[in-house]
C-alpha cells in the first residue's frame, strides 16, 4: 500500500526519500526534488516534484503542491497534485485541486474537491442559449406557418 515508487525516479535516475521522523517538528517551508515520507509534523508549505507520504502518525498543517500524495495521517490545509490517495485512516480538511483523487473506504475527507481537466456537464443541444432561442423561435414560426396554411384551405360546404 503507498505511491513512493520504491527509490526510482521516472526518468530512471535513482530519487532520494526525505524523512520527517515521528517526534519531529518542521515550521517553515520545504522545496525538495525528491520523494518525502513525513511521520513528524511539519507547519508550512511543502513544494515536491516527486511524491509525498504522511504517515500514520504524521500531519501537515499548511499546503502541499506534488506530483502524487498520500494521506494516511492528518493533513489541513490546500492540496495541488496531479494524484491524491487518502488511505483508510487518513484525513484531509481542506481544499484539493489534483487530475485524480481516490478515497479508501474509512478515510476522511472535508472540504471541497476540483479535478483537473473536467469539462463542464455537456448541454443537449450544442449552441448557445441565443441560437436555441432563435432556433425554438423559428420552429414556433414554421409550426404557425403550417396551421396557417391548414387555415387557408376552403372550408367544406355542404
Amino acid at each position: 500500500m503507498g505511491i513512493i515508487s520504491r527509490g526510482r525516479a521516472q526518468n530512471g535516475q535513482r530519487a532520494g526519500t526525505t524523512v520527517i521522523a515521528a517526534g519531529t517538528k518542521l515550521v517553515g517551508d520545504l522545496a525538495l526534488t525528491d520523494n518525502l515520507h513525513i511521520d513528524g509534523r511539519i507547519e508550512g508549505t511543502v513544494q515536491s516534484d516527486a511524491e509525498v507520504a504522511i504517515g500514520e502518525q504524521g500531519s501537515i498543517d499548511g499546503e502541499i503542491h506534488a506530483s502524487r500524495i498520500l494521506v494516511s495521517g492528518h493533513f489541513q490545509g490546500n492540496i495541488e497534485a496531479e494524484r491524491l490517495e487518502i488511505a483508510a485512516g487518513g484525513r484531509v480538511d481542506g481544499d484539493v485541486v489534483v487530475g485524480e483523487l481516490i478515497i479508501e473506504s474509512g478515510a476522511q475527507f472535508n472540504g471541497s474537491s476540483k479535478i483537473r481537466g473536467q469539462e463542464p456537464p455537456r448541454q443537449l443541444g450544442h449552441m448557445s442559449d441565443g441560437e436555441a432561442t432563435e432556433e425554438s423561435e423559428e420552429s414556433a414560426a414554421d409550426q404557425g406557418t403550417d396551421n396557417q396554411k391548414d387555415s387557408k384551405k376552403p372550408a367544406k360546404t355542404s
